[in-house]
């Protein structure tokens, strides 16, 4: 009898608690709209619509016939989009690494105590600020051939070939990588600086009392304190390398060849030069699904090593 009214009791408790709970919730989602609003008409509309736009034929005067899909079959068939897929891969392998190691010697030296070290951040990280197209030209006119400052310098140190920069395809990579990690490895000083003043200074003066070296500390301290940041900077040059597109369209314009076209100017040649939107929705599509593949796949390596 006892239990039963217990029971009772625990069920009125309850009901009497739903309707504070629900409304808890309605104030939660009212707090949202401002973000969920935006997010839904420019993110997830666009992407639904992209989504419909490749299961058609489409042109610059709108739908002309429904295809299902037919463009992906066409997409996955060709092999020029494995070819610019492998180029936008390549550019990864190049840049990120050698953006982030970059990042890191730079947060490292501006990190000690040495004269003018807010200057030297600043000038590093002023690049950052600037557009991609004033980056890409700025690097246009240094690495001319005939008349840029990088072939006069590499003159004066007795090398007189002029390099075709721009035009050679064994350089035009390392042209266009060079200009990334000028433009963006202020940004990534910046964030590892801001881990390494993280990292507590006894941690450093106990390893110097047991006799660890520099190489020592670093490997044992400095990159522990820095792993979340590390994370978070592998993610980000991965993701945003695979966008690359400016410096190679106002660079290189694709060329040599083809050897530098990527996934992202490819869609915009399909689209905007071959009026074909209904492909380049597609092929959006499926660059979409494969960088989502590698974040998921990222969270996936990294979550094993926190557990």
């Amino acid at each position: 009898m006892e239990r039963s009214l217990s029971e009772n009791k625990a069920a009125a408790t309850l009901r009497r608690s739903e309707p504070i709970h629900l409304l808890t919730e309605l104030k939660a989602i009212l707090y949202l709209i401002p973000f969920l609003i935006p997010f839904t008409v420019f993110y997830l509309w666009p992407v639904i619509r992209g989504a419909w736009m490749s299961l058609h034929v489409w042109g610059i005067q709108g739908m002309q016939k429904y295809v299902a899909l037919a463009n992906y079959t066409k997409i996955l068939t060709n092999s020029d989009f494995y070819a610019y897929l492998w180029n936008s891969f390549y550019f990864v392998l190049l840049c990120a690494p050698t953006v982030i190691i970059l990042g890191l010697l730079l947060a490292l030296i501006i990190n000690q105590r040495i004269w003018l070290r807010t200057v030297i951040r600043s000038v590093f990280f002023l690049p950052y600020v600037l557009s991609v197209s004033v980056v890409s030209f700025i690097w246009l006119r240094l690495l001319d051939a005939k008349n840029g400052p990088v072939n006069a310098a590499l003159h004066m140190l007795g090398i007189n070939a002029d390099i075709n920069w721009l035009t050679d395809h064994r350089f035009v990579w390392w042209a266009i990588t060079l200009a990334t990690d000028w433009w963006s490895v202020g940004f990534v000083m910046v964030l590892f600086l801001a881990g390494l003043q993280e990292i507590p200074t006894d941690h450093y003066e106990a390893a110097k009392i047991d006799g660890a070296n520099a190489w020592q500390r670093f490997w044992s301290i400095t990159l522990p304190g820095l792993s979340s940041v590390m994370k978070i900077q592998i993610f980000y040059q991965i993701i945003n390398c695979l966008k690359l597109f400016g410096q190679v369209q106002i660079m290189t314009g694709g060329g040599p060849g083809d050897s530098t076209n990527t996934m992202i100017r490819y869609i915009y040649v399909t689209g905007f030069k071959k009026d074909m939107f209904g492909m380049a929705a597609a092929q959006s599509m499926i660059f979409c699904i494969i960088m989502l593949l590698i974040a998921v796949i990222q969270f996936k390596v990294t979550d094993r090593k926190d557990g």
